[in-house]
């Protein structure tokens, strides 16, 4: 009789045990499911928060490319600017800048004291300043030159004052300094605020090279600039009342050539939390086309035309459509035609 008992609550235990184990395993199994899932949920949110800083950044670097060209050539122009100005004579429209016909800044020189420094350029573009390519520029920036640029004391001050490009507002301060030895080379070290359509704020702290390749020679003329950009940069992007950190720098300098209303050249990549972004701006041809390439080598074509992400369907409809005209035998005259804003630029650089 004992040992029926005793072989009864042995089977029972030993059932426990089974029953038990299966359970923790259960569990342990759906635990771990719900890790995989949530490193997946938050690889996913790391690639969608990655994309979205990329394509903010193509929108921060077209503005800043622009607004630092503003700056390049007319504090390049202050000499010509000064003369001018002691005589009455004002800047004007030509057909050598990249603005539209009748729409250029309005411009105003002063000195601080009798030998002519320092003197502040401000620079009013009003509502709506258009260039040849369709951009739009706004607000005021002010350019202050310490000395003359023989001067070991020679810097240049700049404040952009509610200035923008497009939708995009870029407020802050700039330093630029000129190399002593070759003249070519600028160090563009900033401090600004960028403000996106959608009214995503952008702190960023950068350094930036610019090295002229050429057009330096011809002051007032925009047609023949060809410059280039090396940078490294510390953001702070606030979405939606979250921050977030991340550093950009290039692995090859950014190119801008003066017929082309785009970045023609170039490679930047973005670090976010760990997460590597690249952003490839092309071989030096001047399209519209960026690609994005995430941490995971997906690829993505950014268009630069529209600071947005290209889809399929417009893939293959700009592809059908290149091949039609090829086809047709007008391949050459849509390339003329549709290079709208550099045939103007070409010719009224725009």
């Amino acid at each position: 009789m004992r040992r029926i008992i005793k072989r009864t609550l042995t089977i029972i235990v030993m059932r426990r045990i089974i029953g038990l184990t299966i359970i923790i395993a259960a569990m342990g199994l759906f635990s771990c499911n719900n890790e995989s899932a949530d490193v997946q949920t938050m690889n996913e949110e790391l690639s969608e928060k990655s994309a979205t800083v990329a394509l903010n950044e193509v929108k921060m670097e077209a503005a800043s490319t622009e607004s630092e060209y503003q700056v390049e050539f007319f504090a390049n122009m202050e000499q010509k600017l000064w003369r001018w100005w002691k005589i009455g004579k004002h800047f004007k429209w030509n057909q050598k800048l990249r603005y539209r016909i009748n729409h250029c800044p309005n411009i105003e020189i002063a000195s601080g004291n009798e030998d002519g420094y320092p003197k502040t350029i401000t620079l009013d573009y009003g509502d709506s300043t258009v260039l040849h390519n369709g951009t739009v520029l706004s607000g005021m920036i002010e350019i202050t030159i310490s000395a003359p640029r023989s001067s070991q004391d020679y810097q240049r001050d700049v404040e952009y004052m509610g200035f923008g490009v497009d939708s995009m507002i870029v407020d802050g301060y700039s330093t630029i300094t000129i190399d002593k030895v070759d003249t070519m080379f600028r160090m563009h070290e900033s401090a600004l605020t960028f403000t996106l359509a959608d009214g995503t704020v952008v702190n960023r702290t950068s350094s930036r090279i610019w090295q002229w390749i050429e057009g330096m020679d011809t002051k007032d003329d925009q047609s023949d600039d060809v410059f280039t950009i090396t940078m490294l940069a510390e953001v702070t992007m606030t979405i939606d009342g979250t921050t977030e950190t991340y550093k950009k720098e290039t692995t090859t300098p950014l190119k801008r050539i003066g017929d082309c209303p785009y970045i023609v050249e170039g490679v930047v990549e973005i670090s976010l939390n760990g997460s590597v972004t690249t952003l490839d701006y092309g071989d030096g041809t001047c399209d519209e086309i960026a690609v994005m390439t995430d941490a995971d080598g997906n690829q993505t074509e950014i268009d630069l035309s529209e600071r947005r992400f290209k889809s399929k369907e417009e893939k293959n409809k700009n592809n059908n459509g290149k091949k039609n005209s090829s086809d047709n035998g007008n391949s050459g005259n849509n390339q003329s035609g549709n290079g709208n804003s550099g045939g103007n630029q070409s010719g009224n650089k725009g």
